[in-house]
């Protein structure tokens, strides 16, 4: 079976600054909390959070990470290339909706998958039966997230049936703590009280070559106890806290700056609507200028009339609503604005009015959404 990767679409004037330094500084600074034998994991799901999983694996692979964390097996076909010395951990529970040859290539290449069910189990042992090959596994323990963690009395038995299975080892035991990101810990204490409990009552910790983890961003950054043998790193790999916090414990610097350049300016008399709906009717003679982005390139519709935008250190308005592929800002108060100037409408700058931060307060949500939503065919520069 042939994985082919489709032909990429890029907007060479879309531009997602993706800046090495700050990336390897984040990874650095996270695993100056652990332990030097704990391994690092690299969360680079859903495109490496909008900032491209082959730049972000690129600026990786030869940094002092052990792991890479995909959603997917074809998030995981589509890295396989990229790197030699790391492992792939793919937290997507392998499935029956997996064909024979994925089940193949995932033990051939040895990718660490997540096994949540003793249907699964067997599923992946018919097909494996002939084969030479070893899938690794990972079991989720549910302490308290509510997903696919299985409860521990489940997952003591399939731990019992992968033990039996010649062609599925044990690679790893996990949960996640729902609440790390909270002021009030007092749940992921209760859930990392649940999974001590298993691993000591399975005497996980004595099995070699079994990884234990529960750690993400905020766990490992708050939660040294949940360290383990490996923490998962994701948001704040990319520079960002789940919520901002006014003095931070470990100094992050946001990894992405989107910015396109201004294609058009125009003036509009006062008393004039501006782009669909009148939403906006300027109060005054307005210079525009028009950029090409919107909410089909990942900047919000919900950001009409209400975020800001940067040129050079100028902060200026967005005006009207966000249309599909373009919106206008106001740039009556920036005289020397001119087609061709570029434009900051993601800055890497986490105080920013445009930063990702900002961004999310505007649209009710968490900084995570900010940068995933920076579409694919934005063109992703690395420095």
């Amino acid at each position: 079976m042939r994985f082919y990767r489709s032909q990429r679409l890029i907007r060479q004037d879309l531009q997602a600054h993706i800046y090495s330094q700050s990336l390897l500084d984040n990874v650095r600074n996270l695993k100056s909390l652990c332990n030097p034998e704990t391994k690092f994991c690299a969360v680079i799901k859903a495109n490496a959070y909008g900032h491209g999983i082959s730049e972000t694996v690129n600026i990786l692979k030869k940094a002092d990470v052990d792991f890479f964390a995909v959603a997917s097996i074809y998030e995981a076909i589509h890295i396989l290339d990229l790197i030699k010395k790391q492992s792939i951990l793919i937290l997507e529970p392998i499935n029956s909706t997996y064909s024979p040859d994925q089940v193949m290539i995932c033990a051939k290449k040895g990718l660490h998958c997540v096994l949540s069910s003793l249907e699964d189990l067997n599923f992946i042992s018919k097909i494996l039966v002939t084969s030479k090959h070893v899938l690794k596994v990972h079991v989720n323990i549910e302490s308290g997230m509510g997903r696919n963690g299985l409860d521990p009395e489940i997952a003591s038995e399939l731990i019992a049936k992968i033990d039996q299975s010649p062609n599925v080892t044990l690679a790893g035991v996990y949960t996640h703590l729902s609440t790390a990101d909270e002021e009030d810990l007092s749940y992921a204490y209760e859930q990392l009280e649940k999974f001590n409990d298993f691993l000591k009552d399975n005497t996980i910790a004595s099995r070699e070559n079994v990884i234990i983890h529960a750690a993400n961003s905020a766990a490992t950054i708050k939660i040294p106890q949940s360290h383990f043998d490996m923490v998962r790193c994701g948001i704040a790999m990319y520079g960002y806290y789940s919520r901002p916090m006014s003095n931070p414990p470990l100094d992050l610097q946001p990894v992405m700056k989107l910015q396109t350049p201004i294609v058009k300016i125009k003036k509009i008399a006062a008393g004039l609507p501006v782009s669909y709906g009148r939403s906006f009717i300027t109060e005054r003679d307005t210079t525009v200028a028009i950029i090409p982005i919107g909410y089909a390139d990942g900047y919000w519709r919900s950001f009409s009339n209400r975020a800001k935008m940067k040129i050079g250190e100028k902060v200026v308005p967005v005006i009207g609503r966000v249309c599909m592929d373009q919106l206008l800002i106001d740039v009556t108060d920036v005289p020397d604005a001119s087609v061709g100037q570029m434009v900051t409408v993601i800055d890497n700058d986490q105080k920013s009015p445009c930063g990702a931060y900002a961004l999310a307060e505007l649209a009710g949500t968490i900084c995570y959404e900010i940068p995933i939503c920076v579409q694919a065919h934005v063109n992703r520069i690395v420095h």
